[in-house]
C-alpha cells in the first residue's frame, strides 16, 4: 500500500566510463527503497518530513559502527561487485560495516597524476562538471537550481568569489571507495559544518526538484593552492549518512591527493569550486556534463588542468 502511494517508477541513471567512453546503466544500491522515498513527489514529502533527520542517521550509523553488522560486509561485496583486492586489509579483519565502508586503499590502486598543473580528482565517483557558472546559479536540466548563497550559507563573500567560477560535483555511491582526497596543493583551513538535513543525493532526489545540496548537513573549506588560487572544498552528507570525518590538519601544506577525510555509510558528495579564468576541466567530461551524463572517474585521475594566461 506505502509502495502505490509513495510511487514505484524506476530510473534509468546513464553514466560513462571514462576509460573506454562505454555507457552503462548504473547499479542503484537499495533501488527499492529509493522508489519508495522519492518516485514521486509524495514520497519526497513523506521521506523529508520523517527520514532526514539527524537522529535517524545517529541510530542507523551506530548499527554500523558496531560489531553486529559485520555480517553485512560479504553480502555488500558481492551485490555490489566491490574489488576488495585494492584494499589495504583482508575483509575479515574489518570490525563492522562502517570499518569496511570507510576503508583505506593500497598506494598501488589509485596512482595520482603528479603533472604540476592538472588538477586530480579528490575521489571515486560519478562526475557532472560547469566550467562557468552564471549568475551565481548552478543548474542541471533535472535539478532545482543551486544557488550559491544558500550552498554556502549565507557567505556573500565566497558568493562573489566564485560566482563567475567554475563547479564540479562528484557524486559517490555506496560501493564506491568514501575517502576524499585534496585535487590541487596548497594549505587548506580549517573546516566548518553547515547544519541541514539529511536527503538521499542519488538522482531520485535531486528530479523531484529537491535543493538537497542547499538543504543537507554540508562543510565548507577553503584551500589557499599553489598555483589555483582559492579553491573551495565541500562535503556533503545524504540519507542515513550524518558522519562526514576530516582527518588532514589545518593550515599545514598539503600535497595533491593526500586524504582529507571519509564518509561514513551511503552515498555522498564532493562539490568543489574554482575561481573565474584559472583553469579548464578536461573536454570529454565537460562534453558528457553538456549533455547531462555523469563521468565515471576514480581518485587521483586528472580532471582539469591550469588555464592557459591571455596575452
Amino acid at each position: 500500500m506505502l509502495k502505490s502511494i509513495l510511487g514505484s517508477a524506476s530510473k534509468q541513471i546513464n553514466v560513462i566510463k571514462r576509460k573506454s567512453g562505454e555507457k552503462f546503466i548504473e547499479k542503484i544500491y537499495g533501488e527499492d527503497a529509493m522508489k519508495i522515498f522519492y518516485g514521486s513527489p509524495a514520497g519526497a514529502a513523506f521521506t523529508s518530513k520523517f527520514l532526514t533527520n539527524k537522529w535517524i542517521s545517529n541510530i542507523y550509523g551506530a548499527y554500523n559502527d558496531s560489531g553486529a553488522s559485520k555480517h553485512k560486509i560479504e553480502e555488500f561485496v558481492n551485490s555490489m561487485g566491490i574489488d576488495v583486492t585494492e584494499s589495504e586489509k583482508d575483509i575479515s579483519e574489518y570490525h563492522s560495516f562502517n570499518d569496511f565502508f570507510a576503508r583505506k586503499l593500497h598506494s598501488r590502486a589509485r596512482p595520482i597524476n603528479r603533472l604540476t598543473n592538472s588538477i586530480i580528482s579528490p575521489g571515486d565517483g560519478r562526475l557532472l562538471v560547469f566550467p562557468n557558472i552564471t549568475d551565481a546559479t548552478i543548474s542541471n536540466v533535472k535539478w532545482a537550481p543551486i544557488k550559491l548563497i544558500d550552498l554556502f550559507q549565507g557567505n556573500e563573500s565566497l558568493s562573489e568569489r566564485y560566482k563567475n567560477g567554475a563547479c564540479a560535483i562528484l557524486r559517490l555511491c555506496p560501493s564506491d571507495y568514501h575517502r576524499f582526497h585534496f585535487p590541487v596543493s596548497g594549505k587548506a583551513g580549517i573546516t566548518k559544518t553547515v547544519p541541514g538535513l539529511l536527503h538521499s543525493v542519488n538522482p531520485y532526489a535531486l528530479e523531484q526538484q529537491i535543493p538537497v545540496y542547499c538543504m543537507n548537513k554540508r562543510t565548507l573549506c577553503e584551500l589557499d593552492s599553489d598555483q589555483f588560487g582559492k579553491v573551495l572544498l565541500i562535503e556533503v552528507g545524504a540519507l542515513f549518512v550524518g558522519t562526514i570525518v576530516q582527518t588532514y590538519r589545518p593550515a599545514v601544506q598539503v600535497e595533491k591527493g593526500d586524504e582529507k577525510g571519509y564518509f561514513k555509510f551511503g552515498g555522498s558528495t564532493c562539490i568543489f569550486f574554482f575561481e573565474n579564468d584559472i583553469m579548464e576541466f578536461d573536454d570529454d567530461i565537460v562534453k558528457a556534463s553538456q549533455q547531462g551524463i555523469e563521468t565515471l572517474v576514480q581518485m587521483g585521475e586528472k580532471i582539469g588542468h591550469l588555464a592557459e594566461r591571455k596575452a
